[in-house]
């Protein structure tokens, strides 16, 4: 489940980096929050998939904070992070709207199994496939993107460039090989036909500065799809 955000309440910064880097480095991006408030306002401009809460925060406490996600963003996945294994304390979390709990100190894959295995239970089989990238998603069973938010229009071949891309990200891809892709062994067209629907697709992928970010000129060689286009 490449690219799911994920946001993460908690106000020690030493368990909020070790939860970001554990994410960062199986495919997530996350949104961090040192207070209850501050969660409350990223989750409704992130739309996070999942919110890693901390039980015990500074003014609003993780139970009131679940509250308020379940009335504003009941879609959204919660897992309760608590720093104790007291059982009123975990069933009061659950009573609350929490999805599942983890108990400090705690295994980064015991985390990640919780993560994943919350994500299965309450993403739609059809969102669970999708590919992110920054403030792209594309949904391979529809055949759709969305960039920040909203449905684009692509057409079948420039959809497909991107998926090839997507699927394949961080490795360089000759000219040659997007040909052969998109139009078959067959085709007649020279390579500059790639170099157009390169540059087609990176006008419809390109933000708000107009820099199209993610796809790259490797000189001589082809293009490449970056992961991390910074």
């Amino acid at each position: 489940m490449m690219g799911k955000n994920v946001l993460v309440v908690e106000d020690e910064p030493g368990t909020r980096d070790y939860l970001r880097m554990v994410l960062e480095q199986n495919g997530f991006t996350v949104y961090e929050a040192a207070t209850g408030e501050e969660g409350l306002d990223l989750a409704a401009k992130a739309k996070p998939l999942l919110v890693l809460l901390d039980l015990i925060l500074p003014g609003m406490d993780g139970y009131e904070v679940c509250r308020k996600l379940r009335g504003s963003h009941p879609e959204v996945a919660v897992i309760m992070i608590t720093g104790c294994n007291e059982r009123e304390d975990i069933i009061k979390g659950l009573e609350t709207g929490a999805d599942d709990y983890v108990v400090k100190p705690f295994d980064s894959r015991e985390l990640l199994a919780r993560v994943k295995a919350t994500l299965r239970r309450t993403l739609p089989a059809a969102q669970q496939n999708v590919i992110t990238f920054n403030n792209i998603e594309i949904f391979p069973a529809a055949r759709q993107v969305k960039k920040n938010g909203r449905y684009i229009k692509l057409s079948p071949r420039e959809y497909e460039l991107l998926l090839l891309f997507a699927q394949n990200p961080n490795r360089v891809f000759s000219r040659d090989e997007i040909l052969d892709h998109l139009c078959g062994q067959n085709f007649f067209g020279g390579r500059k036909t790639v170099d157009i629907y390169v540059s087609r697709l990176r006008a419809r992928l390109a933000d708000e500065s107009g820099k199209p970010r993610l796809i790259k000129t490797v000189r001589g060689t082809g293009y490449i799809f970056n992961f991390d286009p910074e």
